[in-house]
């Protein structure tokens, strides 16, 4: 897949920064936790980046809906769509076929969408190991 032949210099600087910004929060965020909450990493129509969750965490963590936690997520930064220009999704998931859990980043332009698996290994409480990245063309979550 060649990405960068479809897409703006705007989108590939946002989806280059998103990822590898994304991908360190991840790793943090797994590491301390020994798990990842999803979350977003938006660009806004200035370029200026912010995170994004959900609208109904509880201060503990604990939800109160019954939707997904990523799909809300998503749905509170499609209700941003107008406000912002790129974003990355991320979250942990285990691929068809596999049996381990992979970061999963679904980036996303208003020109173009992408998702992104990583491996990851974490043996110990000190060592966090990235597998090779794999991306694919996705559907759109947020411009729909």
């Amino acid at each position: 897949m060649r990405w960068r032949d479809e897409t703006s210099k705007e989108c590939q600087a946002d989806f280059d920064s998103l990822l590898d910004e994304v991908i360190g929060l991840a790793a943090e965020r797994i590491a301390t936790n020994w798990g990842l909450t999803p979350f977003a990493l938006v660009v806004d129509a200035r370029g200026v980046k912010g995170l994004v969750g959900t609208l109904d965490d509880d201060a503990d963590g604990v939800t109160m809906s019954d939707t997904p936690i990523r799909d809300r997520v998503v749905d509170r930064v499609a209700s941003l769509r107008d406000e912002v220009r790129s974003v990355a999704v991320v979250s942990q998931v285990i691929p068809e076929g596999s049996k381990d859990t992979e970061i999963e980043v679904l980036l996303e332009h208003r020109e173009f969408a992408l998702q992104i698996l990583v491996p990851y290994e974490m043996p110990d409480s000190t060592t966090f190991n990235l597998g090779t990245m794999r991306a694919a063309k996705s559907t759109h979550l947020v411009w729909t």
